[in-house]
């Protein structure tokens, strides 16, 4: 699987898991809403925008592990 193949799968993991569109994945994460669908276009992607997907994809991850506070 390509490395751009491997990071799709990853955000879409993510997007369901964290019930966002991929769109708002895409701002969030690189501030850019087209970002999912430039690469499954076919784009390229930097390593470094590699880096920060990953990076976060794994502090959100670590964000839906916490328990929720309830309000008193």
């Amino acid at each position: 699987m390509s490395t751009v193949a491997t990071l799709l799968t990853k955000i879409e993991s993510f997007c369901e898991d964290a019930r966002i569109a991929e769109t708002t994945f895409g701002f969030r994460a690189v501030s850019d809403g087209k970002f999912i669908g430039r690469l499954k276009a076919g784009a390229g992607v930097t390593i470094g925008t590699i880096e920060r997907v990953e990076a976060y994809i794994a502090d959100q991850r670590k964000q839906m592990a916490k328990p929720k506070r309830r309000a008193a």
